[in-house]
């Protein structure tokens, strides 16, 4: 993704961070801002905890859009696509480049519940512990998550407001089909 790499050499802050939207079973949505960790294999790679929402809103219905937004740049993109999990090498690696506190705190597999502060730090330490101890140690409910881009869409602004709109979508025959949209 060349805008990607732009932003990243052109100073946007956090560049490589994301919006991303999820469905649950009764077609509710929800949005999140994520950390995009690969592009690879015609996917872009995001994670989470299977037992988190976002998890377990991408096991129930295997669907997502991300959107990328560098406002320094005046650029938005845009991605739909079914959800695919990597396999568990893949995931634990990723797991193991995270830092210790974030390790830990996914071992515990709480996220999103309710926060009892008087238990928190009983427990954390005691993950924390574990950490140390066992730097290897993987969480089983870590997942790797790739959205597979079926439809990929450039927004560029303009001064004029001739804002550019460029869409590909995944063809029947490989490869993808371009369409230039209305701003």
């Amino acid at each position: 993704m060349a805008w990607l790499r732009e932003a990243a050499a052109g100073g946007v802050p956090e560049p490589h961070a994301l919006t991303l939207a999820t469905v649950d079973a009764a077609g509710r949505p929800d949005a999140r801002v994520m950390v995009l960790k690969d592009v690879a294999e015609h996917a872009l790679w995001i994670a989470s905890g299977a037992g988190s929402p976002k998890g377990r809103q991408l096991a129930s219905v295997p669907v997502a859009a991300l959107v990328f937004y560098w406002p320094q740049q005046g650029r938005q993109v845009r991605v739909r696509g079914r959800v695919r999990v990597a396999d568990e090498q893949r995931a634990a690696h990723d797991f193991l480049e995270r830092p210790a506190h974030g390790r830990a705190e996914s071992l515990l597999e709480r996220q999103s519940r309710p926060l009892d502060e008087a238990q928190m730090s009983d427990e954390f330490a005691d993950v924390a512990d574990l950490v140390e101890l066992e730097p290897a140690v993987v969480a089983s409910t870590w997942r790797l998550w790739g959205v597979d881009a079926s439809r990929v869409e450039f927004w560029q602004s303009a001064p004029d407001g001739q804002h550019l709109r460029l869409r590909y979508s995944r063809a029947e025959h490989g490869g993808y089909d371009r369409q230039l949209l209305r701003p």
